[in-house]
Parts: structure tokens; C-alpha cells; sequence
């Protein structure tokens, strides 16, 4: 299933939101903020839609923390 990037770049920035706040959460948190640096440098245009899922796994691949 494939979802425009500005809604998931949205919905982790939502839940980012709420877990920075919650020391058991801030791992969490600031992996989905990496994940939207991501896709802001790697899909620009964020009108189009991906796969989620599988960006996901690109990024696992890349994200040094």
C-alpha cells in the first residue's frame, strides 16, 4: 500500500510530538524524527506516494543514530 509522504511525514512528527516527552518513549521518538529527515532529503517532493514499509527498511539500513 502506498501513502503520500506528507501524511506520514505528518503522523511521525504527531507521534514524535508525544514521545520526546515520555522518557520511556524517547528512543521512539527520535528515531521517527530521523526517519523524517529521511524522507525530506530523500523525497523532496512529498506530494508522491511510497511504500512505507519498504522506505522504512531503507532507511534501517542507513540510520547511524
Amino acid at each position: 500500500m502506498e501513502t503520500r509522504i506528507s501524511l506520514v511525514i505528518q503522523s511521525m512528527l504527531n507521534d514524535a510530538m508525544v514521545e520526546v516527552h515520555h522518557p520511556e518513549l524517547m528512543d521512539e521518538g527520535q528515531e521517527r524524527l530521523r526517519f523524517v529527515k529521511y524522507l525530506i532529503h530523500n523525497h523532496p517532493d512529498t506530494r508522491f506516494k511510497i511504500d512505507v514499509d519498504l522506505v522504512y527498511e531503507l532507511f534501517k539500513q542507513f540510520d547511524n543514530k
